[in-house]
């Protein structure tokens, strides 16, 4: 994040560059006290953010945010200043933020990571645009384009088979490999011709999508050249990536991400070959819900980690950490009954599915919280 500064006091200049000089992702590559030379530096500078004061010797911080804002669209602003009254003007004019000064780190980190994130979307689009194809896999198999819409799949074989190379991300799988997964038991000589078929059927149906699919045979390989796509689970698994810890500077990011995943890779097309990659990316996921719920729960929003264990149970039922924590939450909305009947239907679960009774820990956790309410 590119940032300049315009403020006739030294002192907030330097203000500013302690503060910014903390946050990551920010450069202030250059300072102004006054309107003068701005503009200039403007047209051979890319800037995202102009913190600009108002009050000032000569040209006055309205007047030159409106010319910064005709000529680069895309710079935000963001006033800086002493007095409150102009705040309506200011945002007449699309200013990005409003701060009143005296200007704390915690507000200025705030403007931060709306601009950031406000980036990132537009960056997003513009990739989504560029992608003329989109690969969705969570829940199913869905592959479509905005020119044609949903592909119309000629068999279910062809439709697998996209499905296998585009899990395998460009990389080449030997046609011996292929039979096995894709034909297995199948005489040699018919599974070949299978495959073939299935090859041709891929790209007959991908031509008219405006595709640049190339899916390249030799040597006895084939590799799906997908760049141009779209897919879900790459995207999913670049944003689980970023989320190492959730808090208010990526929340939002995390709930994108959680979105994502609306059932398991393939859905009910529970081919063999896909299972490592089905248990991967569920994993990931509900690792994101227990953050998630997590989060909720030490910031005091019950409601919300209830909506995400609850997502997170159904899905994977024997999570213990996810059950201990749905049950505290359940002790914090003070509802004993309901935590009583979960805590049963827990102990009957685990009875009828593996035989076994809750690990003490829980034993131990219910009781601390049904004493609890005796308190």
């Amino acid at each position: 994040m590119r940032v300049i500064i315009i403020d006739d006091d030294k002192a907030m200049i330097l203000i500013l560059k302690r503060i910014f000089n903390k946050i990551q992702g920010v450069e202030v590559i250059n300072a102004f006290n006054s309107s003068n030379n701005v503009l200039e530096f403007l047209k051979e500078c890319c800037v995202d953010i102009v913190f600009l004061d108002i009050n000032m010797p000569g040209e006055n911080g309205m007047e030159l945010a409106k010319k910064i804002i005709k000529m680069s669209p895309i710079t935000d602003i963001v006033f800086t200043t002493s007095y409150r009254e102009y705040a309506v003007e200011a945002f007449d004019i699309c200013a990005f933020d409003y701060i009143v000064k005296p200007v704390l780190s915690e507000r200025l980190q705030r403007t931060i990571s709306r601009a950031l994130k406000k980036r990132s979307l537009l960056v997003e689009k513009v990739l989504a645009k560029e992608k003329s194809i989109s690969v969705y896999l969570f829940g199913g198999i869905d592959v479509s384009s905005q020119s044609l819409g949903t592909v119309k799949w000629l068999s279910t074989k062809s439709m697998e088979l996209f499905a296998y190379l585009i899990l395998k991300e460009g990389r080449k799988v030997p046609k011996n490999i292929i039979i096995e997964d894709i034909f297995p038991g199948m005489p040699l000589k018919n599974a070949e011709n299978y495959l073939k078929t299935a090859v041709y059927q891929i790209r007959k149906v991908l031509e008219p999508h405006d595709s640049k699919i190339l899916l390249i045979s030799s040597n006895g390989a084939y590799r799906l050249e997908c760049s141009d796509f779209y897919v879900d689970f790459i995207d999913f698994r670049e944003k689980i990536q970023k989320l190492e810890k959730i808090d208010t500077s990526n929340l939002q990011e995390a709930l994108d991400a959680e979105k994502m995943y609306v059932g398991d890779l393939l859905g009910d097309r529970s081919y063999y070959w896909s299972m490592l990659e089905r248990e991967k990316y569920l994993n990931q996921y509900l690792s994101l819900a227990k953050k998630l719920g997590k989060y909720y729960f030490d910031n005091g929003n019950m409601e919300k980690a209830s909506y995400i264990l609850k997502k997170l149970i159904k899905i994977s039922p024997l999570q213990e950490e996810a059950n201990c924590l749905f049950m505290k939450v359940l002790a914090v909305q003070k509802n004993k009954k309901s935590l009583m009947k979960y805590y049963e239907g827990y102990v009957r679960m685990l009875k009828r599915e593996l035989d076994i009774c809750p690990e003490p820990v829980v034993i131990d956790l219910y009781g601390k919280l049904m004493n609890g309410f005796c308190n």
